[in-house]
């Protein structure tokens, strides 16, 4: 039997900035590493030094506290008690503006009672990111103050790729290059508000904002078996509604509308790949989709190194390299996160509970 191999567990209550200030003290090493990799990153992709990034990154924070202040207050918690500069700590949560056009991987699949075996509502995530920051990954158990107690998987602690909480309601999603991105709210700041909502609406409201700086896809799924990609850009948004009970996504724009967004549309063909894999092997499995099941796509190697599980391509600079770091089901219905560290091919998944 393959060995488990999950994310560490790093659990924080409370008000905003004692918050933050808990889960800083808890990854204050990993946040080391995860400056050093992103000033890296940026430097490699764009020619900007880190004193450079700090100061364009000054520039969206007007915006994110317009939008979401409590997770600001959040930050400069984590900041104090990760011992760092709040400015140093605020440019990882908007790095990914200031060179857009690195890492753009992830596959999606969430699917509802209309198609699967048990009648629950499934939300599934492959990251795929740098070997360097694969590390900094926890899994962030938090009681917020007056909010819903969540999960996520959470760069650092500080920089949230997708979660779900005990409203039973999810954000999973991937990153797109938009050609209109803008100073305004950086991306990471509605993913970490969606965790905030008890109702669908409010989820969706909270994945779209209007002042926004670019925009990830955002996949919104609640326990009663809504589930929508937001495809979204800047200035832009396509709201995909998964009317048969699944949806697929990966790293391009699927959406007529979103489609002249696409700034390079001849550098997709792995996530056209992705899509197009996944999406024929859980229409395979329509009326009878489990855990289980779900973890075979989520293992599939057709196309490797650029698979569904995705291993690195020895032809790309180390610092483009975008390989499979970590792997996650949400089951909305039973509030439990399957979990994976690294590659889902390589170990088994760990499970967690909001139940227990």
């Amino acid at each position: 039997m393959a060995r488990k191999e999950t994310l560490p567990l790093v659990e924080a209550s409370g008000k905003p900035y004692d918050f933050g200030k808990g889960v800083g003290k808890k990854c204050a090493s990993r946040a080391v590493t995860y400056r050093k990799s992103i000033a890296e990153s940026i430097m490699h992709s764009s020619g900007m030094n880190w004193k450079a990034a700090v100061e364009q990154a000054r520039l969206y924070l007007p915006y994110a506290e317009d939008f979401y202040p409590d997770y600001v207050e959040e930050i400069r918690g984590f900041a104090e008690g990760a011992r760092m500069p709040f400015e140093e700590v605020f440019v990882l949560t908007c790095h990914e503006l200031l060179f857009p056009s690195g890492f753009k991987a992830c596959t999606d699949i969430a699917v509802n009672m209309d198609v699967t075996a048990e009648g629950n509502v499934l939300a599934a995530h492959n990251e795929d990111w740098s070997t360097d920051a694969a590390s900094t990954v926890v899994f962030l158990h938090g009681r917020p103050s007056r909010n819903p107690e969540f999960f996520v998987t959470s760069y650092a602690g500080l920089v949230p790729s997708c979660g779900m909480n005990s409203a039973g309601i999810s954000l999973t999603g991937n990153a797109l290059d938009p050609n209109d991105s803008r100073l305004g709210i950086p991306k990471v700041f509605p993913v970490r508000k969606v965790m905030e909502a008890k109702r669908i609406g409010q989820a969706l409201s909270s994945a779209m904002p209007g002042e926004r700086a670019s925009s990830y896809n955002n996949i919104v799924s609640d326990r009663s078996g809504e589930i929508y990609s937001l495809e979204g850009s800047a200035t832009d948004c396509a709201w995909l509604y998964a009317a048969d009970g699944y949806l697929v996504h990966t790293n391009h724009y699927t959406s007529p509308r979103m489609q002249k967004y696409e700034s390079s549309p001849n550098d997709i063909t792995c996530s056209i790949f992705r899509y197009n894999r996944a999406m024929r092997l859980i229409e395979d499995q329509l009326g009878g989709v489990t855990v289980e099941s779900l973890k075979t796509i989520l293992r599939d190697h057709v196309n490797r190194p650029c698979s569904v599980c995705r291993h690195p391509d020895p032809n790309f600079h180390p610092l483009d390299v975008s390989e499979t770091i970590f792997s996650v089901i949400y089951d909305l219905t039973k509030l439990e996160a399957h979990v994976l560290r690294g590659k889902p091919c390589s170990a088994e998944y760990a499970r967690f509970s909001l139940r227990e």
